[in-house]
Formats: structure tokens, C-alpha cells, sequence
């Protein structure tokens, strides 16, 4: 879609578009992003992964890799379809903070909504009663559905608490499920179904409005999810389906005591005899629904690091190498539909990975000022083959990470960063400014040699650490980050626009 030899984008979750309804969506809200993004030059939208998440909130932690997040149903389309009144969304408490997600209230009172336009949908009402019936025939989410229900009826325990008929997948037994719980079972079919649909208009909108949808692919999945209950055997399990090794990461630029993400590690041992089918699986699921996806923790690909179960930090594990390269090959069919997250590893395994496979990687400004991980982050050194983002969704916002330097860390970065402007032309900031530093090296990332440059919201908006997406090595308070529709005013558009065409990004 994009022709242009150099283009930019921006980071955004659909969680933190803004909404009456307490979390962002894929209705109109969504559309008004696109809008910005078109009116501003950007050519490319980056989101996070779309799954139904589970504890902690964390698109990275889904009770499947193959499902879709039903929190994210556009409510104001339900209403449009006959789906839904104004009067079934009265005195709903969705949240005080709009700028804050509140998923307890989410949790809470979503599903109940979902179920009252579900029911006017099994009495033929709304727009979308065309293709149900064969949807329902694919059989694509059943698995997904059931799984939902075991854990709707056993006051959503893990899987491993279920009861005995159920601890342990069986076709027989999910045949049994489906007959005995069929219209709750057939709820959560439905939520795909809606998803979908609301999902395919708002790809094509995007589409029209020369908008391309980067989206992600986590790499490790939540032990709690259908992935480990139905194929148990792709992952490093005891003989009772229990992990005694789990996956995380050493100490890094994130968290210096490192990670412990507490999900299974794979055996890639069965998953080549299987020809890595489960990767092959979940990678096609994403291309259906993105134009790009981000193989999220690239390096997992390319060797494991053990944890044992119970670890408070990630600092004794270990590595294990897989067949890296071939494993990659294997799975990724497309190379110039997918992105390797990479940022916290330049091995020479990784770097032949990349290189032989003409896989094009990640770069974080952020990063580069001082030099946290080497000279690769610094935006002189930018390949076009890479993509560059000013930030993560794992890291401080531009502004708040300047205002966290201390004094010798500050009088670095001020270096750096102004030996860069000067190597692209850019005016020089105060570095007693922080909103000049800000804008300059948003100005940098655009300006850089990068194919694709992401700036993410938080960096364009200016905001501090109270914009923080997420917080590595932390559960709970995450991922709730959220704009409000005033954000995104025809000012700043017009201004990204200008910075769009300085830099010949549109």
C-alpha cells in the first residue's frame, strides 16, 4: 500500500482510544484515529496484539493467541445494528478516569452488555445475521468458546483446577460441553463473529484512507489459555501438565534485576517434528488481521532462557539455543510482512538471522540518548532496512525518560543529541527545555535513514511518565493508558504533517 520510499506512523492500542465506554474500540473512535493519522502524513498505524486478556490485563498474557478481545466491540455500531438501546448502557459505571482504563469495571460490565445485544441477535434482529450460520459451521473459535465456559463455570480458575472430567482436553469432552452448555458456548462464538465484522470495515477504512495496520504477535503464551490446555505438547510440561521451568528474560535496559513472565517455555524439540505448525498457526491468524505483524521477543526464536518455577527475578536463569534460523524460516513464509523485535539483543546468531532471512528489525530512539544498548539506537547509525520508534510501549515516554537522567546521564544525552541535530540539520534544542528536547527527537526519528519511523503517541503528545503503558517486572496497573478525542486537534496534525513532508515521509 505504502509506495513512498521512507514513511512514518504512529503507536497506539485500541485500549487507549477514546470512549464513553470506559476503553478504546474499534467503532468510531478507531475511525477518527485514521483520520488524524491520514490528515497528518502518517502512512502506517502500530498497535499491540488483540487478544482477550487475562490477569494482569496484558495483551501479552490471553487466554488464547487465536482469539480476539470482545472489550474491544464497538457498543455505539451494537446500538446502529438494533443491537443494543441507549437505555442498556444507562448508569453504567465504566470508569471515572478518561484517560485511565478501569478493567475491573470493564470486567464487570462488559459481558453483561454483550449478552443483552447477543440475545436481540438470536431473535434475527441487526444487521449482521448474514454469514452467521456458516461462520458458526468454520468452527474457527469453538475451542476458544469452550475454554471460556470451563472457565465462566468454574469461577474462572486455571485450567488446572478444573474438576477431573475436565483437567485434561479431549474432543469427546468439549462435544459433551458444547451440547450441555451450547448457548453460553455459542456467546463467545458470537463476540468473534461481531469482532470480525466490525474489524473487516475498519481494516478497509484504513485501507482507503492509505492507512497500513502494524499489528503484534506475542512469543510466548499465557499458561492459562487454550494454547497449553488443548496442545500441551508443544510446551516444556511435567507429566501432571505442570510447569517446573518458565519463561522470562535477564537483566536489561527494562529492569535490572530482569524478568520473570511465568509462561511455559516451548519444545522446539516437538516442534519441529511438527513442523512448527503452532507458530505457522498463529502467525497466518495475525497476517489475516494485519498488514505487518511484530514478532514480539524475536530472540526467544532463536534460543530459550529458563527460569525455574517460583523465580523472583530473572537473574539466574539460563540459555538454550533452538535451530534459530531454521525455525524462523520454517514458520515465517512472508518476510516483508514481519517486523523481529529485537531490541534488547545484537547477538551474531541474531544479526545472521536477520541479515540471511532479509528480515527488517527495530530500533528505539530512546534508547540512543545515552547510549543504553550501543551505537545501533542512535539515529545516525539507522539502516533503511530497520524500523525506528521513538518509544515502546514497555518504556518511559520521551519526556518522562529526559526528566528520569540523572545529572551525568543528562549531560550525555544533551551531548548526543545535539551532535545529531547538527548531522541532520535540525535546529538545536535548549537542554534546558524538555519540550524542545522532545520535539527534536521526535524531528530525529523522522528525519533518520529508517524505511518506516513509528512515533508513539505519548511522544507526540508530550507526556510524561504518567502516560506509561507498561512497566516491565510489574502485574498489575499496567496497560491502561488512554487519549481523549481533544488530543488529536487539527493544530497537531497539521504540524505532524509539516514534519511528514520536511522529512519526505509522505
Amino acid at each position: 500500500m505504502v509506495n513512498n520510499l521512507k514513511a512514518s506512523g504512529v503507536s497506539l492500542s485500541i485500549f487507549s482510544l477514546p470512549s464513553e465506554y470506559g476503553i478504546g474500540t474499534i467503532g468510531k473512535s478507531a475511525k477518527e484515529f485514521i483520520d488524524f493519522l491520514s490528515a497528518s502524513g502518517f502512512s502506517y498505524w502500530s498497535i499491540l496484539s488483540l487478544g482477550p486478556t487475562s490477569i494482569g490485563d496484558s495483551p501479552f498474557q490471553s487466554f488464547s493467541s487465536r482469539a480476539l478481545n470482545f472489550y474491544f466491540i464497538d457498543l455505539d455500531d451494537l446500538i446502529d445494528q438494533d443491537l443494543l438501546k441507549k437505555k442498556d448502557l444507562t448508569g453504567i459505571d465504566w470508569g471515572d478516569d478518561p484517560r485511565k482504563v478501569d478493567y475491573g469495571k470493564i470486567y464487570l460490565n462488559r459481558i453483561k452488555v454483550l449478552k443483552i445485544a447477543y440475545s436481540r441477535f438470536k431473535k434475527g434482529k441487526g444487521g449482521y445475521q448474514r454469514g452467521y450460520t456458516s461462520f458458526l459451521r468454520q468452527n474457527r473459535f469453538l475451542d476458544f468458546a469452550c475454554f471460556m465456559v470451563l472457565k465462566e463455570i468454574n469461577e474462572d480458575k486455571p485450567w488446572n483446577e478444573f474438576p477431573p472430567e475436565y483437567k485434561e482436553y479431549s474432543p469427546e469432552k468439549f462435544k459433551e460441553l458444547k451440547h450441555q452448555y451450547h448457548d453460553q458456548i455459542e456467546f463467545y462464538i458470537w463476540t468473534q463473529y461481531i469482532f470480525l465484522k466490525q474489524w473487516e470495515k475498519l481494516k478497509a477504512y484504513a485501507h482507503e484512507k492509505n492507512i497500513s495496520l502494524i499489528g503484534s504477535m506475542p512469543m510466548h503464551v499465557s499458561y492459562d489459555s487454550i494454547d497449553v490446555y488443548k496442545h500441551h505438547r508443544n510446551f516444556i510440561l511435567d507429566e501432571d501438565y505442570s510447569m517446573e521451568v518458565v519463561a522470562g528474560y535477564p537483566p536489561d535496559v527494562f529492569y535490572d534485576k530482569g524478568q520473570v513472565w511465568g509462561t511455559p517455555l516451548y519444545d522446539f524439540d516437538y516442534l519441529k517434528r511438527n513442523d512448527y505448525r503452532l507458530f505457522k498457526d498463529r502467525l497466518n491468524f495475525c497476517l489475516s488481521l494485519y498488514d505487518i505483524v511484530v514478532l514480539d521477543h524475536f530472540r526467544g526464536y532463536i534460543e530459550n532462557y529458563f527460569l525455574p518455577i517460583g523465580a523472583q527475578d530473572g537473574l539466574n536463569g539460563r540459555w538454550e539455543v533452538t535451530e534459530g534460523k531454521e525455525v524462523v524460516d520454517k514458520f515465517v513464509s512472508d518476510k516483508k510482512r514481519v517486523i523481529a523485535e529485537d531490541v534488547d539483543s545484537r547477538s551474531s546468531t541474531m544479526i545472521e538471522v536477520l541479515s540471511d532471512l532479509r528480515i527488517p528489525d527495530m530500533r528505539v530512539l530512546e534508547f540512543g540518548f545515552p547510549r543504553e544498548i550501543g551505537n545501533f539506537n542512535k539515529p545516525t547509525n539507522y539502516p533503511y532496512t530497520c524500523v525506528s520508534f521513538t518509544s515502546t510501549h514497555d518504556c518511559m515516554p520521551l519526556k518522562g525518560y529526559i526528566e528520569s537522567l540523572n545529572p551525568m546521564e543528562k549531560k550525555e544525552a544533551d551531548r548526543e543529541l545535539n551532535l545529531c541535530c547538527r548531522h541532520f540539520g535540525i535546529e538545536e534544542p535548549d537542554n534546558n527545555n524538555v519540550e524542545e528536547q522532545v520535539e527534536a527527537l521526535l524531528e530525529l526519528n523522522l528525519a533518520s535513514l529508517s524505511k518506516i519511523a513509528i512515533l508513539a503517541m505519548p511522544d507526540i503528545l508530550h507526556q510524561g511518565n504518567e502516560s506509561r503503558i507498561n512497566v516491565p517486572g510489574t502485574m498489575f496497573g499496567n496497560w491502561r493508558y488512554r487519549i481523549l478525542a481533544e488530543d488529536l486537534t487539527p493544530a497537531l496534525a497539521k504540524h505532524m504533517l509539516a514534519l511528514n513532508k520536511r522529512y519526505g515521509r509522505c
